[in-house]
């Protein structure tokens, strides 16, 4: 008779149950870092009635490593602001402090008196790595004018191109004469938010963090993280980068200004991006568009004339005539007070005399 042992073994570790009143960093810590999961009641609010008492006792608190449940360090709670609840949460919380738990792994906090943990999180030096490409993908996902298909887009977000229909990006209209003498194909770029409008004021944060964000940091910034254009040789962050500086460069004219806004009359827009049949209309230009405009157009040259190669320099050398002839159009302008579309509608909202005096002066004392 054949006798045949099997040895069964647990395949998932972690606490038994968990609790999410217990909050961990869901992307995890560096190793170096100041390690603090924070620790809720409940005490006033919409969850008022799904309270949690933690152990407070001395050292009623553990980080114990996912893979065997082993505690590696035993600590004791600290009341947030001596035990006072919240005002806005309508919380009570306390922190449990772990800092010098700093081995790469995964772990888990549990609570020894009532036998429940946290969700996994993990501790090592890479723990932002993912996070920064799952971050610089967003924006891939905001392109506009441009389809989103498999292996690039995940499950659930493909798309085809949006807003190339008739009178939309690639034939769009001024919002105050729509008639076809005004047409002008400005697709592309992002769109701005949940909103699918277009507006060159509000590239400016984006484009002006990201570029010094490469600018500080250029070797962190890769080439794989599942755009069309990864593996080319130019770091994603750029690649992306290109595609919003394309579309302020097709809202430039002829004499440097820049065009303030693309988008719809009302907000209308419909789910996915791609059944939105909507109408679209620029907006004219305007000082602040060219503000915009000259700033992070020599901001972008300066990062793609670093990489130091062909493609990239001759997109450079674009970026940089673009910015000098915005640059020009400022300070040859006259006008003191300009209409400043915020979305395209009839009843434009005007823009301060001061704000744009201010705006003049910088850029001339620091050109």
């Amino acid at each position: 008779m054949l006798l045949i042992i099997f040895r069964f073994e647990r395949i998932f570790a972690g606490p038994t149950v968990i609790d999410y009143h217990i909050h961990v960093d869901q992307f995890g810590y560096r190793c170096d870092a100041v390690k603090i999961a924070v620790i809720s009641n409940p005490h006033t609010g919409y969850n008022s009635d799904d309270p949690f008492l933690p152990g407070t006792g001395t050292n009623k608190y553990e980080v114990r490593r996912w893979s065997d449940d082993v505690a590696v360090f035993t600590g004791t709670l600290k009341p947030w602001n001596a035990g006072a609840t919240h005002s806005q949460s309508g919380d009570k919380v306390w922190w449990f402090t772990f800092s010098t738990v700093s081995t790469p792994g995964e772990y888990y906090i549990f609570d020894k008196t009532n036998g429940v943990g946290s969700c996994k999180f993990q501790i090592g030096d890479n723990v932002y790595d993912e996070v920064m490409k799952a971050g610089l993908k967003t924006f891939y996902y905001q392109r506009c004018g441009s389809n989103k298909a498999s292996p690039f887009a995940d499950n659930g977000w493909t798309d085809a191109a949006c807003h190339i229909g008739t009178q939309q990006d690639t034939d769009c209209r001024l919002v105050t004469n729509p008639s076809a003498s005004t047409s002008r194909d400005l697709h592309g770029g992002w769109h701005d938010a949940g909103d699918y409008n277009k507006y060159v004021n509000f590239t400016w944060t984006t484009l002006t963090s990201l570029l010094l964000a490469y600018e500080a940091n250029p070797s962190v910034w890769k080439d794989d993280i599942g755009l069309p254009e990864s593996g080319n040789g130019i770091p994603d962050l750029l690649d992306e980068l290109r595609y919003e500086l394309h579309w302020l460069l097709r809202m430039q004219q002829g004499d440097g200004a820049l065009l303030s806004v693309v988008g719809t009359q009302n907000f209308a827009s419909a789910s996915p991006p791609s059944a939105d049949a909507a109408f679209r209309w620029y907006g004219p230009a305007t000082t602040s568009a060219a503000l915009t405009g000259a700033s992070v157009f020599a901001l972008a040259a300066i990062q793609f004339y670093s990489l130091n190669n062909v493609a990239t320099t001759a997109f450079a050398d674009t970026l940089k005539v673009a910015a000098t002839n915005a640059y020009k159009t400022i300070l040859c302008s006259k006008i003191i007070q300009l209409i400043l579309i915020i979305h395209p509608t009839t009843q434009p909202f005007t823009q301060s005399v001061v704000h744009l005096s201010k705006s003049k002066a910088k850029i001339r004392a620091k050109p």
